[in-house]
């Protein structure tokens, strides 16, 4: 007796790399849960070789470089030539019913990989959209995106963005999914949490400036993570006086529990594409008080109902409104009753379905 095979739909997923990140999270979850499909076959190819931080499970077809290059331009140069043809023959063998690239540049490098070959494309840019990403590149992701079969926007605001600059009629809002939320039974504190990156993008800076204005008495900041200005932060705390209050701490994989302990969540961002740590913070059940910055914030918060927006820049608007936090238990109350919300709205399974369901079915929004 003869088994019948099931003919699987094969689905090719392009990033750079696997490091710690916000899209590196999001492409490894997808391929992690659409990979548990009987009728899916998923293949993720990486464009370099760095240490991963996300696992993938064994069911997906990971793909990596059999090249590296060295940090001078000659090096690099010939590999971002290499990589065309990596990209190009490898989709070749691999002959995916559909194809879907994250972040700008390499979006652009796939696209070009890829002219004149019959697949469908699908791109996403994973930052803020107003954001220069130098002048050849933003020139051939005006035109390049028009071919693409479609376009997955982070935001409505990002959808508008690309609409108008590309004319690609087939582009489709998909937030971020929230990750698995670990609980941690753990009493809230008077702790104001902060997440992300030590760059000027996250604006900690400002954040610091902020909390020494306000009635801090028995609270305390922890800013959670690295980067290069690590230790401009840590001087900066000295520079205030608020060594006694302020944490800077490293990245830590038990982020649960930094969220699980503190009671409000201070997001200072100048720009962000979808704010994974804000959407994290709300899901924990703290207050978040946000910049309105493009893009993202505005889409998770609903200010007054689940959290506090600030105009951008209002460096005084904000004091107020965190100070104001810290003084009042029925406000914060409040704003955790409504944040959780989101724990359904951008639940993993829900999200990555919605992705799944866009560059399998094409269809066109209008």
């Amino acid at each position: 007796m003869s088994v019948k095979m099931i003919k699987k739909t094969k689905v090719c997923l392009i990033i750079s790399s696997l490091r710690h990140g916000g899209s590196e999270r999001v492409m490894s979850e997808l391929a992690n849960n659409w990979c548990v499909k009987e009728n899916l076959e998923v293949s993720l190819i990486l464009l370099t070789n760095q240490e991963q931080f996300y696992k993938i499970d064994s069911r997906v077809k990971l793909i990596t470089p059999s090249r590296n290059y060295k940090k001078n331009i000659i090096s690099k140069t010939l590999y971002k030539i290499w990589t065309f043809y990596y990209i190009r023959t490898t989709c070749i063998r691999i002959r995916p019913t559909s194809i879907l690239s994250f972040n700008e540049r390499y979006n652009n490098i796939v696209l070009l990989s890829l002219l004149f070959t019959k697949f469908k494309v699908f791109v996403s840019d994973r930052n803020n959209p107003y954001m220069n990403i130098g002048k050849i590149h933003d020139f051939l992701r005006n035109r390049l995106y028009r071919k693409s079969s479609g376009v997955i926007a982070q935001t409505e605001t990002a959808k508008k963005v690309l609409s108008s600059n590309t004319k690609n009629k087939n582009i489709k809002v998909i937030a971020n999914p929230l990750r698995e939320i670990t609980s941690v039974n753990i009493n809230q504190k008077k702790i104001i949490l902060n997440a992300g990156r030590n760059v000027p993008q996250k604006n900690q800076l400002e954040l610091l400036e902020i909390f020494s204005k306000c009635n801090y008495q028995d609270w305390e900041l922890k800013i959670l993570g690295n980067g290069p200005l690590h230790q401009e932060l840590v001087e900066k705390t000295k520079e205030l006086k608020l060594q006694q209050h302020v944490q800077i701490l490293g990245f830590s994989k038990e982020v649960d529990t930094f969220y699980s302990e503190a009671s409000i969540f201070a997001f200072s961002s100048l720009y962000e594409g979808f704010p994974n740590a804000l959407n994290e913070a709300m899901a924990h059940g703290l207050a978040c008080v946000s910049y309105d910055c493009p893009t993202g914030p505005k889409d998770i918060i609903k200010n007054g109902v689940n959290g506090v927006l600030i105009p951008l820049h209002d460096k005084k608007k904000f004091t107020e409104e965190l100070d104001l936090l810290m003084q009042s238990s029925e406000l914060r109350a409040g704003y955790k009753k409504e944040a959780k919300e989101v724990k359904e709205l951008y639940e993993l399974g829900r999200i990555t379905d919605k992705y799944l369901k866009f560059i399998l079915e094409h269809e066109v929004n209008n």
